[in-house]
């Protein structure tokens, strides 16, 4: 039997990046980053997830990756895989939107089936690790452009 290999069906939006975002740390400007272990549920939803991760230590963002896990899905694991087989590791970049709210009902964009995927770790590859990382941070500023330019308040 072949290895799992996970892909997406739902990722979380702008607004659910923003419903996450450890509030503290966002007052403070604070940005950081979360690397998150779940399991596959046979409809792809995530469960029993733990932190593997996370930077800097003491500002929740490893926290609010495991509130924002329950807003991935991703494509279910075959029948008849183990639950251990259809484990998933995901790293969640959080910034702080500079220069610009997150807008109300915004969401993001729906990459082309010709550009890179959002995948999941395999076997710890870290090349990989910073591939989500650009990936997400270019999801972010397409979040931020479609803001228009309005000023944040402090």
């Amino acid at each position: 039997m072949s290895p799992y290999k996970p892909d997406w069906l739902e990722k979380p939006t702008g607004e659910d990046m923003q419903w996450a975002y450890p509030a503290h740390a966002e007052r403070r400007g604070v940005e950081g980053k979360a690397v998150i272990t779940c399991q596959v549920g046979p409809d792809g939803r995530l469960g029993d997830c733990r932190v593997v991760s996370e930077t800097p230590k003491g500002e929740d963002f490893g926290v609010a990756a495991i509130a924002l896990s329950q807003k991935f899905r991703m494509l279910p694991p075959p029948e008849g895989y183990a639950a251990k087989a259809a484990e998933v590791t995901i790293p969640v970049v959080f910034q702080v939107p500079h220069g610009a709210p997150w807008p109300a009902g915004a969401t993001l964009a729906r990459p082309k089936k010709t550009a890179p995927t959002f995948t999941p770790l395999d076997s710890g590859d870290v090349m990989l690790t910073i591939g989500v990382a650009a990936i997400a941070f270019a999801l972010l500023a397409l979040v931020f452009s479609l803001a228009g330019g309005r000023g944040r308040a402090p």
